[in-house]
């Protein structure tokens, strides 16, 4: 099954003339090769994505990022890129915008699980369970440093270990916490030895995504879904696509399997014919032009 080109869809065009807020994804979508807005997909300086932003912006539109990076980090990214709100960690933290007060989304979690002034990320290492993990997967889990630092509501780790015997490793812990793979990842430096291919973890309260947190931000928006997209390179960004109008994927995504069969399972999402920023700029160009013309 082919996924049709966002460019070459009259529905898609018309759904986007009455779109209000972008949700992004940031690495692999928004920012080049190197993890640099001024970079192209190969790496080479390029002011493409940055020349597209500004036009977003002068539009008026909103860009809300939806990441795995942290509450700092986010705040520094969006000042820097000119927008407001956000929703960090993985779906966990959401800033609505700047300078609010940071809403934690704790998924399954009864309610009153955190104390006064505890986070996420309090009550899943008081909870014991990195300290499982490492007992359970000896010389396989280190903390993927320096990304673990500032953490509010995940822990990260980088490793190589069973994943399923990972999840009913802590179904053992009385607190509700997932374990999800964030990919293949390349450390300048690691303690662990032996390991081909490393992984990147995060561990989060259960029942937390990306999409839903998309669809919380909406509702305190007070936005309807007709009138939010949502871009990203991943099965989780096109997960998104299910609270909003539709959905798109950069060109470099299509080569994840992952990624193409959540997109195929959807009748919502549509590829771009570049990839990364490049593909962030073609999807503003498509989104700019349709409102003007609607």
């Amino acid at each position: 099954m082919t996924i049709p080109l966002l460019t070459d869809t009259r529905a898609a065009l018309e759904a986007l003339s009455h779109v209000e807020v972008l949700y992004s994804d940031l690495d692999g979508t928004l920012l080049g090769l190197g993890g640099s807005l001024l970079a192209d997909v190969v790496g080479e300086p390029s002011t493409v994505t940055a020349q597209a932003v500004v036009r977003v912006n002068r539009a008026g539109l909103p860009v809300v990022l939806v990441t795995g990076r942290n509450r700092v980090q986010c705040t520094e990214i969006t000042r820097l890129l000119g927008w407001s709100g956000f929703i960090a960690e993985l779906g966990c933290v959401a800033v609505p915008q700047r300078g609010a007060d940071p809403i934690f989304n704790t998924g399954d979690w009864p309610a009153y699980t955190l104390r006064n002034g505890e986070t996420p990320y309090d009550r899943i290492v008081g909870a014991g369970a990195v300290a499982l993990l490492e007992r359970s997967f000896p010389g396989r889990l280190e903390p993927h440093a320096p990304y673990h630092l500032n953490r509010e509501a995940t822990v990260m780790l980088r490793g190589a270990i069973d994943l399923s015997a990972a999840r009913e490793t802590l179904a053992e812990l009385e607190l509700p916490v997932a374990i999800v793979d964030n990919g293949i990842i390349h450390p300048l430096s690691t303690g662990l030895f032996g390991i081909a291919e490393m992984h990147a973890y995060h561990l989060m309260p259960s029942g937390v995504t990306k999409a839903g947190a998309v669809g919380l931000d909406l509702a305190r928006r007070d936005l309807l879904r007709e009138q939010a997209a949502c871009i990203g390179d991943a099965s989780t960004d096109v997960e998104m696509a299910d609270f909003v109008s539709l959905g798109a994927l950069v060109s470099n995504a299509l080569a994840d399997p992952r990624a193409r069969a959540a997109a195929e399972a959807r009748g919502n999402v549509y590829a771009l014919t570049r990839g990364r920023g490049e593909g962030w700029a073609e999807f503003s160009e498509a989104w700019l032009e349709a409102r003007d013309a609607g």
